[in-house]
């Protein structure tokens, strides 16, 4: 349940699918944002989140950013914060947990620049939203995310650098199996 075993012309394929779909869903995130086209999903009812001093100053110089990116968040009193929309991809999340992992990453990044922090965001989003090691996918999920990771510009490595995919070439099979006389 952490793993796809996929078979081509080329070898068979070892996916992991939780950095597969972490690359999948970087991807369409950053063409969205691109093009400016982000779905939001808006909160039932508005979650308040309360911070400390220093982290709500995080969160208020990045508000514009975080609404660029799918956020809707306005400060409600000092140190308090009220979460009204997150990113679609993020709709099974706690909004408070989401924001509380963004600004956990906020604080551990010593890298300036808004094209950084931008990417810090986007990087937690999809890791928050990618499936998980030990999910159990239908045979239709393992399919369609195998699909959608072939058409991935990075297909090899998820955003964070760690590969999605270990590569077994026929010959390499056929070695394994003692099949090469």
């Amino acid at each position: 349940a952490s793993y796809i075993v996929t078979e081509g012309p080329a070898g068979m394929y070892l996916i992991d699918q939780h950095a597969a779909h972490e690359r999948v869903l970087f991807e369409k995130f950053m063409d969205e944002h691109e093009r400016k086209d982000l779905v939001r999903q808006f909160t039932l009812s508005a979650q308040t989140i309360q911070t400390a001093p220093d982290e709500a100053r995080l969160i208020e110089d990045n508000l514009e950013r975080l609404s660029q990116l799918g956020f809707d968040i306005e400060p409600f009193g000092p140190n308090v914060f009220v979460i009204r929309a997150i990113p679609a991809m993020l709709s099974d999340q706690d909004p408070v947990e989401v924001i509380g992992s963004i600004v956990e990453d906020l604080q551990s990044g010593n890298i300036p620049g808004q094209a950084a922090v931008e990417a810090r965001i986007v990087l937690r989003v999809c890791k928050q939203a990618a499936v998980k090691a030990g999910q159990i996918l239908t045979m239709e999920q393992m399919q369609t995310l195998v699909r959608q990771l072939e058409r991935c510009e990075s297909p090899l490595t998820c955003p964070h650098g760690r590969p999605t995919l270990i590569h077994m070439s026929s010959a390499q099979l056929e070695r394994e199996f003692g099949r090469i006389h």
